[in-house]
């Protein structure tokens, strides 16, 4: 179940130690929305998918906030159903690896693999999408990546509430997850893959500057640096962030004046002038930062 939830996030991309908080105001991964006819405050936090939930159970303020709501959501419900839900997408059904991958391709996918584990063979993976392999790219390249799953924040806020008689929500479906992220054309998949090996340092180091902002709690930083990689992947990102935050503002409305709402959600759709925060604002909200101690 670890895993899987890890192949719905990886793309998205985002446990070193704490960093102090900036005293900007602003800066803040928790925005209290109130107004505009609710009833009850409800909460919004940006997440990092792998980041573990000890992060979040530092924060004095943001557990009294999720005790205070009627309800968690999340982009989806992470329960025993997503691996079957998630399964087929994985899957090339008329295609396999070793035909998508010329033999040169092939050998320095398989090389990669070998250079970690010398007893790999990437028959192993022939059926799986090149999507699906590049993940296990970043999984052997960073085996950090899996400790950060093994209580991840997202799903230990989902806990929190079953625990709790909350209810639990979810904006999409696994399957619209699985869709967006291993539906697209073999070709392109191919290329990211290849890419992905030749710049493993770079793809690392970007990771780890978007886990120290987010770590800190700069939301300037991150904004600008979701708004440098959209610039870099605009077709993809623009389904990803800017397409999903339209559909989120569509029902979040609705679900607020139902009952309170902690709402827990990469924090990439928090920022930029199309994120969730600028987007509950046109919508006639009041959204104010909250420090999380």
């Amino acid at each position: 179940m670890k895993k899987i939830k890890l192949l719905l996030i990886l793309f998205i991309g985002f446990n070193f130690a704490l960093q102090a908080q900036s005293k900007k105001a602003t800066n803040s991964l928790l925005w209290e929305i109130s107004g505009n006819g609710l009833k009850k405050p409800s909460y919004l936090f940006g997440t990092h998918h792998l980041v573990n939930a000890k992060f979040a159970d530092t924060m004095k303020v943001l557990q009294e906030k999720l005790k205070s709501v009627d309800a968690v959501v999340g982009e989806i419900v992470m329960d025993s159903t997503v691996q079957t839900k998630l399964g087929p997408f994985l899957i090339m059904k008329n295609n396999t690896l070793d035909s998508l991958l010329t033999k040169a391709e092939y050998k320095e996918v398989e090389q990669y693999f070998q250079s970690k584990q010398p007893n790999f063979e990437l028959k192993q993976l022939n059926n799986f999408k090149p999507a699906m392999v590049s993940i296990m790219v970043a999984l052997f390249d960073d085996p950090d990546l899996q400790k950060g799953l093994s209580n991840g924040i997202d799903d230990s806020f989902q806990q929190y509430a079953k625990k709790n008689d909350k209810s639990v929500l979810g904006l999409e479906t696994a399957e619209y997850q699985g869709a967006l992220l291993f539906d697209n054309d073999l070709q392109k998949q191919k290329k990211a893959l290849l890419k992905s090996l030749r710049e493993i340092a770079k793809s690392k180091q970007k990771m780890e500057e978007l886990k120290r902002y987010y770590l800190a709690q700069d939301m300037d930083k991150l904004t600008t640096f979701f708004k440098a990689f959209d610039e870099e992947n605009k077709e993809f990102m623009t389904e990803l962030l800017k397409n999903r935050n339209k559909r989120w503002l569509d029902q979040l409305p609705v679900l607020m004046q139902k009952q309170s709402l902690f709402i827990a959600v990469g924090a990439g759709h928090l920022v930029g002038d199309e994120g969730l925060i600028k987007g509950l604002q046109t919508l006639g909200f009041t959204v104010t930062p909250t420090a999380t101690n």
